[in-house]
């Protein structure tokens, strides 16, 4: 992964990539250390927030707590001595005082548990008036709800809207009530939610602030390290570009490098092994041209003389050829009319596969020459007949081998192609199945259409191809003790290449079969 990233890129690509790939890892980290940040300071305000409103119920359960320890107090000590109304007067008297004159918030108030005010700092109005079945613009019966909480031991909190003396207006509220149950009263204190608001919005500013200066601190940083690393990377950068320049320049003249010039010293140890090349270069380079002048005339003659024997050679294997195929068709002809006169021989038998062997062999040779000389026109050729007579013409060949020849050509098929390359896909592939196939065994040839696309297969058995694509190239054989030039295949292969014909090769557990497929 390494290798194919950086191949064929140059040092000043690759500082360049290095250079971006670090600049990218700074911003991802200044943007990781940002939403790192925004999330701590939500988590903080809201903890923040949640910890005032806490506060706060502490603090009117705490000054309701004091008002009924006061109440209880003064119970204790004076019941005895003081009549009741006279008590109660004092100690709602005290309570009264006890309020916050600032936001209205944290006075302590007394209903009894009919829902009589009993005392109200506020809204003295209110004294001794029933408010059980006041409600709130929500509709929820305040004084009811906190009787019914402060009668539990440990008392009770209730949410409503109330009237906020210092603005006249409606605003939320929070209260805390218990009970002093001898005199079954309810006594309670609360604080009004928009001041708690206020303190929080107050220090929400202030965390914020905090928050934005350690935010801006960490973009300057990392500014501040940004364009000191592009500085860094560019002075770098031009020190080694500068020394390759030298470098490279120097080389394109052919000559020494003058290393004290350069400022690393890898390319000053560079430059000094290249300079001990270019020296023996030089020296080499001298004796050269004398020797590359005599060797090119030595070569030239040569060339020469290679030229007229291969065109000697391609004239007389010419010639030869076709001095083969007149006495060759005449021993074929005379074969058949011994037959017909005197029936099979086996020794005739043995002569006519023989003089087939060499036809087919005469074929392929005549093949090879005219090739690149003629074009192979295409006619609609019965290829079921075709292959008939071309069995029947290597069905001696296979008796002399004791080898049988089973069929299975489907009738009248017909194909588009030449006649010549078609006898050559057959005649070499029946020839090489007879040539490689045990004794006393049977090679399968079948023909038919399957799927619109006509199948041509040869089976027979022998021993396993081991390499399976080497086979169609020309001159190869695996068993050296089987007649053959290795020819036959390659012919075949070059065939099926130019007509779009495919070739299938199977060979396993001494079963091998070749299979034609004709597309066109």
């Amino acid at each position: 992964m390494t290798y194919t990233l950086f191949y064929n890129k140059n040092i000043y690509k690759i500082n360049k990539i290095s250079f971006y790939i670090v600049s990218l890892l700074a911003i991802l980290f200044i943007f990781i250390a940002l939403i790192t940040t925004y999330n701590d300071y939500i988590k903080d305000v809201n903890k923040l927030e949640k910890d005032y409103f806490n506060s706060q119920k502490i603090f009117i359960k705490k000054e309701t707590q004091r008002a009924l320890s006061f109440i209880n107090y003064k119970y204790n000590k004076d019941r005895k001595n003081k009549s009741l109304l006279a008590l109660q007067e004092e100690i709602i008297d005290a309570i009264e005082q006890m309020r916050n004159k600032n936001n209205g918030s944290g006075y302590v108030f007394i209903y009894d548990f009919n829902g009589i005010n009993i005392a109200d700092p506020i809204f003295k109005k209110n004294a001794g008036k029933n408010l059980i079945d006041f409600s709130d613009p929500n509709g929820k019966k305040v004084i009811k709800e906190l009787i019914n909480i402060s009668i539990k031991k440990e008392g009770g909190y209730v949410k409503y809207v109330w009237n906020k003396p210092t603005t006249n207006t409606l605003e939320a509220k929070i209260s805390y009530a218990n009970s002093f149950k001898p005199w079954n009263w309810m006594v309670g204190s609360g604080v009004y939610l928009d001041e708690i608001q206020k303190v929080i919005k107050q220090r929400k500013h202030l965390y914020k602030q905090k928050v934005l200066s350690y935010v801006l601190q960490i973009l300057f940083i990392s500014i501040v390290l940004l364009i000191a690393g592009t500085l860094i990377y560019k002075y770098f950068t031009s020190l080694i570009q500068k020394d390759i320049k030298i470098i490279i320049d120097t080389l394109h003249k052919i000559d020494l490098i003058d290393y004290e010039q350069l400022t690393f010293d890898e390319f000053k140890t560079v430059s000094k092994n290249i300079n001990n090349m270019t020296k023996e270069l030089k020296y080499l380079n001298a004796s050269l041209e004398e020797k590359v002048q005599s060797r090119t005339k030595k070569l030239q003659s040569s060339q020469e003389y290679a030229l007229q024997l291969v065109q000697n050679q391609d004239i007389f294997i010419k010639n030869a050829i076709h001095e083969i195929n007149t006495p060759l068709s005449i021993m074929i002809a005379n074969i058949d009319l011994f037959k017909l006169r005197y029936s099979h021989n086996q020794y005739l038998n043995k002569i006519e596969a023989a003089s087939k062997i060499i036809h087919n062999i005469y074929n392929d040779l005549s093949y090879l020459i005219k090739k690149d000389r003629i074009t192979y026109e295409k006619e609609i050729i019965n290829f079921s007949d075709f292959l008939i007579s071309r069995i029947d013409f290597f069905d001696s060949i296979a008796i002399g081998n004791m080898l049988t020849i089973k069929t299975n050509i489907q009738e009248n098929i017909n194909i588009n192609f030449n006649d010549i390359q078609l006898q050559r896909i057959c005649d070499n592939s029946i020839s090489n199945a007879i040539n490689y196939s045990y004794q006393n065994t049977s090679i399968n040839i079948s023909l038919k259409i399957k799927n619109n696309l006509i199948l041509f297969e040869i089976i027979n058995q022998s021993d396993t191809i081991k390499n399976t694509q080497e086979v169609f190239k020309r001159y190869y054989r695996e068993n050296t003790l089987t007649e053959g030039f290795g020819m036959g295949l390659d012919i075949i292969n070059e065939i099926c290449d130019k007509t779009n014909v495919q070739i299938d090769l199977s060979s396993k557990e001494n079963i091998t079969s070749f299979t034609y497929t004709f597309k066109d």
